[in-house]
């Protein structure tokens, strides 16, 4: 992270896949644009939980551009309904928290071998729910204003709109002179799509529940996956897929 540069994490589709006219597929090019811990003190880069979930995220985003066998480029990896674009970021998160993956791709910097203690693990997956009612406040509360924004008729004053919704959702009165909506970039690409995060969050788990059946690392569920979900593209409607 360095001053005037992008704050944010994100995946970005620099080619995208498309049949060509002599017949051949030109392979999708993606890239991940992130900002982790730096290197200090003698020690390198050493990311934490919350980063390496960051990863597999935007890595889920990832797959979905790269794997793509849609023949328009119109059609193909990401640019699905913005209501289910996150799908397939917000399952593939489910990886770091399975005791299993996180011994397979983490370990003491200086000694691989050495995992986290089971105690620190344990403590780690009971405090994952922890405060859930207050980030799926949150998020209802984002989504409605960004959808309230985009379907109000006429002139209104963003930020009695902005503090109204706040009192109604969460019960508490918003920091007076804020105007917190002007620092909120989502409005502007997502476009009254925000709402798709925790839309698309169902249908993630909902996948999810094939892997956790029948095995994170198993593939045949991972084949099943690859065609029917990250190979269409928007082939066919999300909700048929």
């Amino acid at each position: 992270p360095r001053e005037g540069k992008y704050s944010h994490a994100a995946a970005f589709s620099l080619m995208s896949g498309r049949v060509l006219a002599d017949g051949t597929y030109s392979h999708p090019v993606s890239s991940i644009v992130a900002n982790f811990t730096p290197p200090a003190e003698g020690k390198p880069s050493l990311l934490t939980h919350d980063e390496v979930e960051t990863v597999f995220h935007e890595f889920g985003h990832i797959m979905h551009q790269t794997l793509t066998r849609a023949p328009f480029a119109s059609l193909s990896g990401t640019r699905v309904a913005r209501d289910f674009v996150e799908a397939p970021s917000q399952m593939l998160e489910n990886w770091v928290w399975s005791p299993e993956i996180l011994a397979s791709i983490s370990g003491h910097y200086q000694n691989h071998a050495q995992k986290l203690p089971p105690e620190l693990l344990k403590s780690m997956m009971e405090a994952r729910d922890y405060n859930q009612g207050l980030f799926y406040t949150r998020q209802l509360y984002y989504a409605l204003m960004d959808m309230t924004y985009h379907t109000t008729p006429g002139d209104f004053d963003t930020t009695k709109v902005q503090e109204r919704l706040h009192k109604e959702i969460t019960g508490l009165d918003p920091v007076p002179g804020g105007h917190w909506e002007a620092s909120f970039g989502h409005l502007m690409g997502y476009d009254a799509g925000y709402y798709g995060y925790l839309w698309s969050e169902v249908y993630a788990q909902d996948m999810f529940t094939r892997f956790e059946k029948e095995g994170l690392l198993s593939e045949q569920v991972g084949g099943d996956y690859r065609r029917t979900i990250l190979e269409s593209g928007n082939m066919r409607d999300a909700m048929e897929l």
